[in-house]
């Protein structure tokens, strides 16, 4: 009983801004509330002369004009129509119209349930977005203003009525700051909703990758023993055979080597946070040694053709496994030549802002496909007709192990750009003495 009672008043806070079904099945429970509630204060009313007996009709029309509107809100969120935030302004428009007409019976800005006007404050900036809620708010001062004017006088609160001058600002003072720090804890809410909604994805993806790299780090086992007795057979051959200049066996031995470096990759490729040995790197200094690596191991086909350019200056460390990270710049390089075909000038630059480190790879070619956006850190993603798709698999699980964040771009003059940005490690002396 006490769940089922819990979850009617549970409110609606949500990242996505496509639950307005939600959010006005919330105002309709309320409402309900608000209506029986309207219906029992008749007597009381009548009985201290905050509403006179004349008056009664008027009151119930009023209420069972809004019960009507529940009703058919009702009957239109059984049937599963569409719900856009626009429905639920104007059913919250529609309670604040009835509940200003139902305080003009009673007194007005002098009754002392005045301040139940102010909930809709709470409740536009809660369910509302934007400019709508910017709009009941003005509608709310609006309808103060009428029950500031507009107001019939019961005998009942005839006698203790405050000064406008002293009335009238308190209200709409309570109204505005009612309404700011509302909408501000909100708007704090569904951010917070909306970051937990990521990490949460994040968390889902993480678990699916490493469920996925286990089954690779097993297939790579698997396959090792078998390969290597092939390569082990095959060069036999070759020696009893005499097949050194055969065409057949030299496709053969291709296809085995490109095999164990596909295993090796996958076998690679697996990085658990818990099982990374991090120490301070000086991160320009490695990547412009990679961009020399790669120079050479490319015989020359990439020559001057990458450009190395160093504008960190605050910082030039941070925490990472030296051979893991130098391994996954070299795959961002081995990606640019592949990407221009080895034409054209890839970049690579490192610079430092805000307590960060960030490695830049950029290259003209055609950019990041659409397959590789929709699937990044997916591994076995590629667009190549050679590819094995574990260079970016690999970059994104380091990023994920040592706490950095790995970017794919389109550079808005052609060409592509890989961006990884690492928390720059200062020693603790260092940050006692700033």
């Amino acid at each position: 009983m006490l769940e089922t009672l819990r979850s009617f008043f549970e409110p609606p806070i949500t990242a996505d801004p496509g639950q307005a079904a939600t959010r006005l099945a919330w105002v309709v429970r309320l409402r309900w509330l608000a209506l029986g509630a309207q219906v029992l204060s008749i007597i009381p009313a009548l009985e201290f002369e905050v509403l006179e007996r004349e008056m009664v009709p008027l009151f119930l029309a009023v209420v069972a004009a809004l019960a009507l509107l529940n009703i058919a809100t009702w009957g239109a969120l059984r049937r599963e129509s569409e719900v856009h935030p626009g429905h639920v302004f104007f059913q919250l428009a529609a309670d604040v119209a009835a509940l200003s007409a139902l305080l003009a019976l009673t007194g007005g800005a002098w009754n002392p349930l005045m301040s139940i006007l102010f909930v809709h404050m709470g409740l536009g900036a809660l369910l509302l977005e934007g400019q709508l809620s910017f709009f009941l708010f003005i509608l709310i001062l609006a309808c103060i203003g009428f029950n500031q004017a507009m107001a019939r006088i019961p005998p009942g609160l005839e006698g203790s009525l405050l000064p406008p001058y002293l009335l009238f600002p308190a209200q709409y003072t309570v109204a505005g700051v009612f309404w700011i720090l509302t909408a501000w804890l909100s708007r704090t809410l569904m951010a917070l909703q909306a970051h937990f909604s990521f990490l949460s994805e994040r968390k889902t993806r993480i678990d699916r990758l490493r469920a996925v790299g286990a089954l690779a780090a097993g297939l790579s086992h698997e396959f090792a023993t078998p390969l290597n007795t092939a390569k082990l057979k095959l060069a036999r051959l070759a020696r009893t055979q005499d097949l050194g200049d055969d065409s057949d066996w030299a496709t053969a031995s291709e296809a085995l080597e490109r095999c164990e470096e596909i295993l090796r990759r996958m076998t690679g490729s697996q990085l658990e946070p818990d099982g990374v040995l991090l120490e301070p790197v000086d991160v320009p200094r490695i990547v412009e040694r990679m961009c020399d690596s790669a120079r050479e191991t490319n015989h020359g086909q990439m020559g001057g053709k990458i450009r190395f350019s160093n504008a960190s200056r605050s910082h030039r460390r941070a925490l990472l496994p030296a051979v893991a990270f130098s391994h996954a710049i070299l795959n961002l390089l081995d990606n640019a030549r592949e990407s221009t075909q080895g034409e054209g000038v890839t970049d690579v630059v490192v610079s430092s802002r805000a307590g960060h480190l960030e490695v830049s790879v950029l290259d003209r070619g055609p950019g990041w496909p659409d397959v590789v956006r929709k699937h990044f850190g997916e591994p076995f993603i590629t667009t190549k007709p050679d590819g094995v798709g574990l260079g970016l698999y690999y970059v994104h699980n380091l990023c994920e192990a040592v706490g950095a964040e790995f970017i794919l771009e389109d550079r808005e003059d052609g060409g592509a750009e890989a961006r990884i940005i690492l928390p720059a490690y200062v020693p603790a002396a260092e940050t006692t003495i700033a």
